[in-house]
């Protein structure tokens, strides 16, 4: 029946048992509530009596003792960190109260524990009555340490993976995107701030400090820079971005340690390219700045918006293209196209090549410097030491206006034409609508109209303007070809050699020593070297 079935009563003169229910409990009821009551010194023949004769009344079964009475006893346990508190009752005997909720937190507050404590946890333990059993009834708040600070790289680096082409799926070992290349004030990488992060407390309500998060720099290296709100760092120039020792450096010049192959693949550079070896068959290089080449360029592609030098020369087996808006300078040519908007320089030969430069080639500074097979063209003059060969090999060379030259004049020339027919037209129009809007005939479109074609108007000048500055720089060009071009050989001149100054061509059939090919009353006359 249990507990509720039973009741103990303590009076002055003994321990009684009332009975609560109409049928009466069996023998475990009542030793169970003996114990639990604390009550030890009882009379066993008058318990058995008390259930024999089902005592209804109130039945002394035990001798009062007050000197084993005993409150509850309240054991709390805390752990090492503080952050957590256990709770356990020992029960009361005799008629001693039952704790409540208040004089447990009062027994937490007494050891100390004083935050986070779970008072529905205390009302549980009282509601139900549980002894002898650990009870969590107190968390400590944990501190949250701050975060660190976060570098985000703005810019992918580049990859040392070969490229699938779409034809077929090939794989392309020369395109292996290697180079990182940004721009000056580009985004290189941001910063977040660390924070501090939030206090904890323990169940004593002792504070526990949270971790400051780590600050972190910004890899600010060689070409960068840190904005002013100090959480940004950007390029200071244009170059390659390199990461080395946790520093980002934007380098204006890519350099190749070795050979320009496989290993590197093809590069397209905004700055300076160093190659300190050789440029293998088949690859590019690609700069709008200058290239220097250390070793033999062989069948490849350069193309520079600045200058080009190539220590070793090139090797071009028919397939090299040296191309470059500022000067080339070389060793040696051989087999390959060559192209400059400035001088070429060479130093040993020319050999079996077709070389163009708006100013000058010169081939000096060898033992033979020799121009010999191909084709030689330079808007001002050729110069070299040996022109041709005692083979007699064909050797073209032709100094004066080349010929894009002449094809960008008459392109301008049309063009220019055309926008002055255009700026005509519609001066005609802008003229008949100014007359409306002066005797107020005009309407919202028309007026429209107007502002539209006055807008025109100004953009056709400034085309004008561009195309006319542009002629008139290549009709100075040409005008400088005309009055000094010519051809001078500081050794020999082989037969073999055509020369061609000013459209017209002369035909080297003897052996010329020492010689200046200059344009003289409408024909190619030979002078002596430092005419």
């Amino acid at each position: 029946m249990g507990e509720a079935s039973l009741r103990l009563e303590f009076k002055e003169d003994g321990i009684y048992l009332v009975s609560l229910a109409e049928g009466m409990p069996d023998l475990s009821d009542v030793v169970d509530l003996l114990k639990q009551k604390g009550v030890e010194n009882y009379d066993g023949d008058a318990i058995v009596a008390f259930l024999k004769e089902k005592q209804e009344e109130p039945f002394k079964i035990a001798e009062r003792d007050p000197a084993n009475e005993r409150d509850a006893v309240v054991e709390v346990q805390i752990n090492a960190d503080g952050m957590s508190a256990d709770l356990r009752i020992s029960p009361p005997t005799g008629d001693k109260p039952w704790p409540t909720v208040d004089f447990l937190q009062k027994s937490l507050a007494e050891k100390g524990v004083v935050f986070g404590v779970d008072t529905h946890a205390l009302g549980r333990i009282v509601q139900e009555r549980i002894i002898n059993e650990w009870v969590h009834v107190a968390s400590g708040q944990l501190p949250q340490d701050g975060k660190d600070a976060q570098i985000d790289f703005s810019v992918q680096f580049g990859e040392s993976k070969p490229k699938v082409t779409e034809d077929g799926g090939k794989v392309d070992y020369r395109n292996m995107n290697t180079i990182t290349i940004v721009l000056k004030n580009q985004l290189l990488a941001t910063k977040t701030v660390p924070t501090e992060g939030h206090s904890g407390m323990t169940v004593r309500g002792i504070p526990v400090a949270a971790k400051l998060g780590r600050d972190y720099n910004l890899p600010v290296g060689k070409g960068t820079y840190i904005a002013e709100d100090g959480l940004s760092l950007l390029a200071s120039t244009d170059g390659h971005l390199t990461l080395s020792q946790g520093k980002l450096n934007v380098i204006p010049v890519f350099t190749v340690d070795g050979d320009l192959d496989y290993s590197v693949g093809n590069i397209n550079f905004i700055g300076t390219v160093d190659i300190k070896g050789s440029v293998r068959e088949g690859f590019e290089v690609v700069s709008s700045g200058d290239i220097q080449i250390r070793g033999v360029v062989e069948g490849a592609h350069l193309s520079s918006k600045g200058n080009i030098a190539l220590s070793g020369g090139v090797r071009g087996m028919g397939k090299a293209r040296i191309e470059a808006v500022g000067n080339i300078e070389a060793a040696f040519v051989d087999q390959c196209l060559v192209a400059s908007n400035g001088t070429v320089q060479i130093k040993n030969a020319i050999l079996h090549s077709d070389v163009s430069a708006n100013q000058s080639v010169v081939v000096l500074g060898g033992a033979k410097s020799q121009i010999a097979g191909g084709r030689v063209q330079a808007g001002v003059e050729v110069l070299c030491q040996t022109l041709g060969s005692e083979m007699g090999t064909k050797t073209e060379v032709i100094v004066g206006v080349l010929p894009e030259y002449n094809e960008r004049k008459k392109e301008l020339q049309t063009l220019i034409t055309a926008l002055k027919d255009k700026a005509d037209k519609v001066e005609a129009n802008l003229s008949f609508l100014k007359k409306l809007e002066s005797a107020g005939e005009i309407d919202d479109g028309k007026r429209e109209l107007l502002i539209s074609l006055t807008k025109n108007k100004f953009q056709i000048q400034a085309q004008l303007i561009k195309h006319e500055d542009e002629l008139q720089s290549i009709e100075a060009r040409i005008e400088t070809s005309r009055s000094k071009g010519r051809v001078r050989v500081k050794g020999v001149c082989y037969p073999g050699v055509s020369v061609t100054i000013r459209g017209v061509t002369y035909i080297v059939r003897e052996e010329q020593r020492f010689a200046t090919f200059i344009y003289e009353a409408g024909e190619v006359r030979v002078k002596p070297f430092d005419f």
